[in-house]
């Protein structure tokens, strides 16, 4: 029985949200799951620009049904090969201080992709503050939603 338990305590801490960990496994958790990004019930794993955008993008559907985001930003496009990207996923992070940036490089129909997440820390977790894509010239922080 006492077996039992541990076996079962393990696959539980195994399968529990990668977010408490280092900044890169934050971003990961997004890859797993992208429409994580546009659940209101993650707003939890945001800070800072990010998470003011979010809510303002809720906002304004909640007000009139004006979309503010008419894309994925994890995947900087409206549709994605999730198997393709799980396959060629590779996740670069430079930490300093309480800030991190993970570079995002991926390939999503043969497209090669590039996304740099910004985090910041707070007292137990990193919690992404921007997100944004060189190639296609947006940022979060720069996105209005009114």
């Amino acid at each position: 029985m006492i077996r039992y338990l541990a076996v079962l305590s393990m696959i539980a801490l195994a399968a529990g949200p990668a977010v408490a960990g280092e900044a890169s496994d934050v971003v990961k958790a997004f890859y797993d799951d992208p429409a994580a990004l546009s659940d209101p019930d993650k707003r939890g794993l945001f800070t800072g620009p990010a998470l003011d955008f979010l809510n303002a993008a809720d906002a304004a559907w909640d007000r009139d049904e004006t979309v503010c985001i008419d894309f994925g930003f994890a995947v900087d496009a409206q549709d994605y090969d999730d198997e393709e990207i799980q396959r060629t996923l590779k996740l670069d992070e430079t930490v300093s201080g309480d800030t991190a940036s993970v570079i995002a490089q991926f390939d999503n129909f043969g497209q090669p992709t590039r996304i740099e997440w910004t985090l910041s820390k707070d007292a137990s977790s990193w919690l992404v503050s921007d997100i944004a894509s060189e190639a296609n010239q947006w940022r979060v922080s720069n996105m209005v939603c009114e």
